[in-house]
């Protein structure tokens, strides 16, 4: 772990080439700054207070760009004038507890480390995160302007910038990389690039990619997201899961099974490993080979024994009136329990 200082030297040096006359043209001014419009009857007085409010902002414009040549100082955004990256390496962290404490964090003691944008050239005055997308929603959130360091990315930089910063805070999980080297592949980035975005730079690295972009071709995007970034869960288990799937698709009643359980509010309530926990114990369950014949009897005791004839759409059963008078019709008014049971077993839920 190091530094904010070894952090922003890093940044320096990666960018050294940057234009800051250049740059100088994209600083905003400070945030919540207005011209109010005067009356016809006060027109002196209202020449007079533009001229004090130029004067400000120019003033504003000019302790910003110190900071800025500072190459240690942030600047103060709004942050309804920044926008996220093009390509996001987490997934959706609003649904994280955790987050609810990190907004609360910052509203306490403030934002301790700036983000890091690029200005937006066909849009003066707008800005793209490079990192950071927690810090500014939470600023967004609360109300406050957004600490940043601004300075002018390719998409290339960017993306390797967000390598930086994840080689110094909790990695990505492993479905999060995956999605991410899918993404940058599809905008097409080179192995390399992709390689560096990710924090790795060694030669193995690249086979790492390949591996990344294979389980994300092999998993639908949907599902992953649903499941979330599952944090304790490998790569292994990854391809495992990939594995159920035949370009992405599952056979009908298998998908109705898996559709039902992530649609389930329990599902959602879930942890995010838990989550692939339940999507595994479902495509397991439904994989499993049945040695069941087309018929067959089956001898449940007391002289009562049941055909049973499966075809491909359902399963018959018949059961003999005599031995068990009031069977069948006991049987079929429970039903609609024992359904209720089965889709509880679906969802992983306690009997």
């Amino acid at each position: 772990m190091t530094n904010a200082k070894d952090r922003s030297n890093r940044m320096k040096s990666l960018f050294a080439n940057v234009n800051r006359e250049e740059l100088e043209k994209h600083i905003p001014s400070p945030v919540g700054t207005t011209v109010r419009p005067a009356s016809s009857g006060s027109m002196s007085g209202a020449v007079k207070s533009m001229q004090q409010t130029f004067s400000a902002v120019e003033a504003e414009n000019e302790r910003l760009r110190a900071q800025l040549q500072s190459g240690d100082s942030a600047v103060e955004l709004d942050p309804a004038s920044v926008v996220p990256a093009f390509v996001r390496d987490r997934m959706d962290f609003e649904e994280n507890p955790e987050f609810a404490g990190f907004v609360e964090g910052i509203r306490r003691e403030g934002q301790k480390l700036p983000i890091l944008v690029r200005p937006l050239p066909d849009h003066p005055g707008q800005y793209q995160i490079a990192y950071g997308h927690r810090r500014h929603r939470a600023c967004q959130i609360i109300g406050i302007p957004v600490r940043a360091i601004v300075m002018q990315m390719t998409d290339e930089e960017l993306v390797v910038a967000q390598g930086i910063e994840n080689a110094e805070r909790e990695n990505p999980s492993f479905i999060e990389q995956a999605l991410y080297a899918s993404d940058l592949k599809k905008r097409g980035f080179s192995r390399e690039t992709i390689a560096r975005a990710l924090g790795r730079n060694e030669e193995k690295g690249l086979a790492y990619i390949s591996m990344l972009t294979a389980t994300a071709n092999a998993v639908p995007e949907a599902l992953a997201r649903r499941i979330g970034p599952a944090p304790a869960t490998g790569r292994p288990k990854w391809e495992k899961l990939g594995a159920f799937f035949k370009d992405q698709k599952l056979p009908s009643d298998t998908n109705s099974a898996l559709n039902g359980l992530v649609g389930s509010e329990r599902f959602q309530a879930l942890a995010s490993d838990d989550r692939f926990t339940a999507v595994m114990r479902v495509l397991d369950r439904s994989s499993r080979p049945t040695n069941t014949p087309e018929s067959a009897e089956i001898d449940l005791g007391h002289g009562v024994v049941v055909t049973t004839k499966r075809t491909s759409k359902a399963m018959q059963f018949s059961i003999p009136h005599a031995p068990a008078a009031g069977l069948s019709t006991w049987l079929v008014e429970r039903l609609p329990t024992l359904l209720e049971e089965f889709k509880r077993s679906e969802r992983g839920e306690e009997q």
